[in-house]
């Protein structure tokens, strides 16, 4: 038996293997977000949101589109990738 299912981008598939990461990816689907706002709307340490924010970096499935100082320090704000739309 034939299978005409297309095999997932291994890069999707290592950001979806995690649930933060998961959850992560669908609020940046939902616009421009930094890993503070994430991690507020996740109800989560800011630190395990940020490590999980640049794995998805590291990925591609996310990108940087904005930096905001805040404070003596630099907030990041990223928004899905074009590619990841696309699936």
């Amino acid at each position: 038996m034939a299978s005409n299912l297309h095999s997932l981008d291994p890069r999707l598939a290592k950001a979806l293997s995690n649930q933060v990461r998961a959850r992560a990816l669908e609020l940046f689907t939902e616009g421009a977000k930094s890993p503070k706002l994430i991690a507020t709307e996740l109800e989560l340490d800011l630190r395990s949101v940020a490590y999980h924010v640049r794995v998805l970096k590291k990925l591609e499935c996310i990108e940087l589109v904005e930096t905001v100082p805040r404070r003596g320090a630099v907030e990041h704000v990223y928004r899905v990738a074009d590619w990841v739309l696309e699936i």
